[in-house]
């Protein structure tokens, strides 16, 4: 069973760093970035999202784009960031669904492996004519070591897939609060 586990633990490495390097490079402005941006809209210099923001947050470039600069109404242009949103989330979401089940998988094989060690063990002990304590103890120590690997490679796993839950929730409040922030700026238009 030490194969099968060695196999998961290098596909949660692998999607975690993934994760981590889109994760990382996924960052909503900050509020003073949306406040400039906000104040050229205001004072009608934006005709589009200025390039040092589009080069700085590319992944939100739709999102600013429909919240922007689309030409229709206030309930259509958050109906549009809404969709535009929800696919920023998408991917950030991807390989997610993998990391949770790996880490629920990893204790359960290596609980298997225990299991047919200790099977292992005890038929070898059965088939053996003299009792050997020490053999039946080398056969529960290799049996134990599969759940000891399987949890070793489940708790981290599982604390990485928390993480990148919770860089997703920062970044979905961040960007309803920024639409919120932005869309008042059409609103105060709509109101004169």
């Amino acid at each position: 069973m030490m194969w099968p586990l060695l196999v998961v633990s290098v596909v949660a490495l692998g999607v975690i760093l993934e994760r981590f390097v889109v994760i990382s490079t996924t960052r909503f402005p900050a509020l003073r970035v949306l406040s400039a941006l906000r104040d050229d809209i205001q004072d009608s210099k934006a005709a589009q999202l200025p390039s040092d923001i589009a080069d700085r947050y590319p992944a939100f470039v739709p999102f600013f784009e429909a919240l922007l600069f689309e030409e229709c109404s206030k309930s259509q242009r958050e109906a549009t960031a809404q969709a535009a949103g929800e696919e920023i989330l998408f991917r950030l979401n991807r390989g997610l669904d993998l990391l949770s089940t790996l880490s629920n998988v990893a204790p359960l094989m290596g609980l298997l492996g225990t299991v047919i060690g200790m099977i292992s063990a005890f038929s070898t002990l059965a088939a053996s004519s003299d009792v050997d304590i020490s053999l039946l103890a080398g056969g529960i120590w290799q049996a134990l070591l599969t759940t000891a690997t399987g949890l070793a490679i489940a708790i981290p796993t599982l604390l990485a897939h928390r993480w990148f839950l919770r860089q997703q929730e920062k970044v979905a409040h961040a960007m309803q609060v920024g639409a919120a922030y932005l869309l008042e700026a059409f609103h105060e238009d709509d109101a004169l």
